[in-house]
């Protein structure tokens, strides 16, 4: 049960990390291009934070390949695949991760 729930916390983790630096990206991109527009500074901050939560609700794959990429280094980096690996059955980790595919 460690194992799951130890997997689950470093797939929360690299979800959250991959939604915070996209979201902070897109954010980036979007306020440089309403700068040029004729509204007040805190008209374009809200305006460019809605832009940025709009493309990332268009592009949920990008978001899942991303923490599923993440989710992946993390694991080698502390060769975590291999403990896993041994003590778990792919059919019961296919399990596992059912929940976070249909999601």
């Amino acid at each position: 049960m460690k194992i799951i729930k130890l997997l689950y916390n470093k797939y929360i983790l690299s979800l959250s990390i991959c939604l915070v630096s996209s979201s902070i990206i897109f954010f980036i991109f979007s306020l440089l291009g309403n700068l040029n527009e004729e509204y007040l500074f805190n008209i374009i901050i809200k305006v460019s934070f809605l832009n940025s939560i709009q493309i990332l609700m268009y592009v949920p794959a990008f978001i899942f390949l991303l923490s599923v990429i993440l989710f992946i280094i993390f694991l080698r980096s502390k060769n975590e695949m291999i403990i896993v690996k041994s003590y778990v059955d792919t059919k019961i980790l296919a399990i596992i991760f059912l929940p976070i595919v249909v999601s």
